[in-house]
């Protein structure tokens, strides 16, 4: 069963497929999550970055937001001593976290994805699905469904352009 901390990331997924929750989707949210799980990072006591707010002539720090997006909504905010915080509103997937009270700092730990690479793997999935249908002709009326593959295949290219660039480092152990 998928975790209630990944419905907004799931329902985003959703959004970027065409894939509404309901009696005709085509993905679980147990697929969805998984498909997410696989572009997941993890970071603890990341620092956040706060965004200045001058109350009554002083400067005060209630608002404080991440470079990264696409958080799952249960990550944890600690102040420099690693104290748990809570925030008075929070805006998980951009980031974004506002506080009651001035905070000198603010730490994250939690899990970040990217919903492109997600959606990019579940619309090959459906192209895989959607190539068991075949092209009808019929009394003179065509029916195209290989349409709908190639349609698929576009977007799950588009989203391979926007999902998140990974990069690794290789070290050569035969070089002196």
């Amino acid at each position: 069963m998928a975790r209630a901390s990944m419905a907004e990331l799931i329902s985003l997924v959703r959004d970027l497929i065409g894939d509404p929750a309901g009696a005709e989707q085509t993905f679980s949210d147990d697929q969805i999550e998984r498909s997410l799980d696989f572009y997941r990072w993890e970071y603890r006591g990341l620092p956040l970055k706060p965004l200045n707010t001058v109350i009554g002539g002083s400067i005060q720090y209630r608002d404080w937001y991440s470079e990264e997006q696409y958080w799952e909504a249960d990550a944890g905010l600690y102040d420099g001593a690693h104290s748990q915080l809570t925030p008075a509103s929070a805006d998980a997937l951009h980031g974004r976290w506002s506080f009651a009270a001035d905070q000198p700092t603010v730490l994250v730990s939690g899990k970040v994805y990217d919903p492109y690479g997600a959606a990019a793997d579940l619309l090959e999935m459906w192209v895989g699905k959607a190539a068991l249908e075949f092209d009808v002709d019929a009394d003179g009326t065509n029916m195209k469904r290989s349409q709908k593959q190639q349609a698929l295949r576009a977007l799950a290219e588009h989203y391979r352009k926007h999902q998140r660039i990974i990069t690794a480092q290789q070290v050569r152990n035969d070089i002196f």
